[in-house]
């Protein structure tokens, strides 16, 4: 991707780009007809390591090219296929001739609200309610495994028996327990005031228990009734979980704590733009940027990945990461009369 003055030039680039990382994620995922991986999508192509968490990103990409809404389909159907009797799932790895073996979820709760987000946002993009009647006792099975996780405060543990609750992670399970609400809204079914009274206790846990009014930022994580300490020039968790916020759709981009929160994430980190290997990307920046309407750095960033991931065939380039890079490419696509003519 390189650098464009020509708007016509930057929009064709973008499709260009975004069409080769769409057909980079569908190589990821295992096509195997009447075999129990079928369906699953890969951290990389021709590997067997799958993170749901991951995975569900790679297919909110996928929607955004019609074609691959049927695999997407058949993501869904793997997911559903592999929760455990209480609606969790676990990381898979599949060796040549697809046996599995398994290992404990970095999380449970974020794995189990960006699958709800990712299932609404089928619905949404398809139009078709057959899949979700279909499988709506498995996808309550999911969002119950969210519910069964939210402690006194509102906030839910990142795992059961784990007692630590994530800013990030609640603002997913945020945005997956409102979006499955209006799925339940829209097919008609009695529960989706359960599970949209569920997303405003979390919205409500994260408002009083992480945000500091005082510091004007977010703590990244509560333990008990500890919370670390925010300093915001460390990248990781203290400056990065602060997007998250808008990203899910708890404040406004064209908030005045939005604005905030993004100023004060610029200035302590003028360079994440331009975050090179070894570190990974952090694409969803990009995507930030975008609700911000600060398309010129939102371009750039991805045309830096383009050049250091992608063309260097950088091992810190996996499903996730080309998810946002695609998602910040159809957003960039879909504002281009705010931005191309600049």
């Amino acid at each position: 991707m390189k650098q464009h003055h020509d708007p016509a030039q930057a929009l064709h680039a973008l499709e260009l780009n975004m069409a080769a990382q769409v057909s980079w994620l569908k190589s990821c995922q295992v096509l195997s007809p009447g075999n129990s991986a079928d369906g699953a999508i890969t951290r990389y192509p021709d590997q067997g390591w799958v993170t749901p968490y991951f995975s569900n990103f790679a297919a909110l990409a996928l929607l955004e090219a019609p074609a691959c809404h049927l695999p997407v389909e058949r993501y869904l159907n793997w997911y559903l296929r592999h929760i455990e009797e209480n609606g969790t799932i676990l990381d898979y790895h599949y060796d040549e001739q697809l046996h599995a073996e398994t290992s404990r979820p970095d999380s449970e709760d974020a794995y189990a609200g960006t699958y709800l987000m990712l299932a609404a946002r089928y619905l949404e993009k398809t139009g078709q309610t057959r899949w979700a009647v279909e499988n709506l006792p498995g996808l309550k099975k999911v969002a119950r495994s969210i519910t069964r996780l939210i402690d006194r405060d509102g906030l839910t543990f990142a795992l059961t028996g784990y007692k630590v609750k994530y800013l990030m992670d609640n603002c997913e399970v945020y945005r997956g327990l409102a979006d499955f609400a209006q799925l339940l809204e829209h097919l008609g079914d009695n529960e989706a005031g359960y599970f949209k009274n569920s997303a405003k206790t979390v919205a409500g846990g994260i408002e009083r228990s992480l945000w500091n009014s005082r510091g004007r930022y977010y703590h990244p994580s509560k333990t008990s009734w500890l919370k670390p300490r925010v300093k915001l020039k460390r990248f990781y968790p203290d400056a990065a979980c602060q997007p998250f916020p808008v990203l899910y759709g708890l404040i406004e981009p064209d908030s005045k704590r939005a604005a905030h929160l993004y100023q004060a994430f610029n200035d302590n980190h003028p360079d994440w733009g331009i975050i090179k290997p070894p570190d990974y990307p952090w694409m969803i920046l990009g995507y930030y940027a975008c609700l911000h309407g600060d398309y010129r750095r939102a371009y750039e960033k991805l045309r830096f990945a383009r050049n250091e991931y992608i063309g260097a065939g950088s091992g810190n380039w996996f499903c996730a990461e080309t998810a946002f890079f695609v998602l910040t490419c159809a957003k960039l696509l879909e504002k281009k009369g705010e931005w191309a003519s600049m």
